[in-house]
């Protein structure tokens, strides 16, 4: 029978590991996450008065967690006869999905034994070189389609995203194709960007303009309404996009520019699941 890891003596054990923490607090960076979960110790906190009536807590001190979401979610645990928590200073109903996650990466990374009933997430699971190899390759189809020939070619891309990832400081020694012009701390993104047709526009682009990368992408020509505000104008976009098959989608690379690419709308759930387990932000333009 598995477990939940939201118990109050995975907490308490917390709790009383971060005591001995400089500064009562950690930071833990997660491959898969663009952030480091945070968890801190936070006492007489005001939400101690919105605790439900009757809550008998086994100390005042709460266990604050930060999980790198966008936007960043924030949960605050007291350790009762069950665990009660507030996400977003909301009293919280039943589980959570990041907080189980951020728990359980906290437990293993200060020691702590988890029972053999708790189910590890996906995320936190030791994947193998030919799982990630795998992955990249799929990544990396999905979302140059009819863009390479050949398949040895998608397998050299993998493999050099994959030493992006895992042995960036190496890099540089096998895979000196991918290294000039080379721009950025993210090396893995700045890989990933040059094997895929990627179309760089404004964060606010006029009409015109999207018009033009929407054809850099497609090679089609297409007319958008200059009068239109920008929600209805990448939803024009996308209608214009859709009889061609095609789904526009954004890749998070700058604050400052959209990294649009297009990929077929049965695929966006994936690529957007595959992007995220090696860091990468891929969105749906709406």
């Amino acid at each position: 029978m598995t477990e939940h890891i939201l118990q109050t003596r995975y907490v308490e054990k917390l709790v009383r590991a971060l005591e001995e923490e400089p500064g009562r607090h950690i930071h833990l960076p997660v491959r898969g996450l663009k952030g480091d979960i945070v968890a801190s110790l936070v006492e007489d906190s005001p939400l101690l008065a919105s605790l439900p009536e009757g809550t008998r807590l086994k100390f005042d001190t709460a266990l604050k967690v930060r999980y790198p979401s966008d936007p960043v979610e924030v949960f605050l645990v007291f350790t009762g006869r069950e665990p009660v928590v507030f996400f977003r200073d909301e009293l919280l109903a039943g589980g959570h999905e990041h907080l189980e996650i951020a728990l359980i990466a906290l437990l293993r990374e200060l020691h702590i034994a988890i029972a053999r009933a708790i189910a590890i997430p996906e995320l936190l699971r030791h994947r193998s070189a030919e799982e990630e190899l795998a992955d990249l390759r799929e990544l990396i189809a999905l979302l140059t389609p009819g863009v390479y020939a050949d398949d040895t070619d998608l397998d050299t891309i993998a493999q050099a995203l994959y030493l992006a990832w895992s042995a960036p400081s190496s890099f540089a020694a096998f895979h000196p194709e991918f290294m000039e012009e080379e721009e950025g701390d993210d090396l893995f993104l700045s890989v990933l960007e040059k094997a895929v047709p990627v179309v760089y526009c404004s964060r606010h682009p006029a009409a015109a303009e999207l018009e033009e990368c929407m054809s850099e992408l497609t090679g089609e020509d297409f007319n958008l309404p200059a009068s239109l505000p920008e929600a209805a104008l990448f939803e024009q976009a996308q209608a214009q996009l859709q009889p061609l098959g095609w789904l526009l989608v954004h890749m998070d690379t700058s604050p400052e520019d959209r990294s649009l690419l297009v990929v077929l709308p049965a695929d966006a759930a994936r690529v957007i699941a595959l992007a995220q387990r090696f860091n990468v932000t891929i969105k749906n333009i709406f």
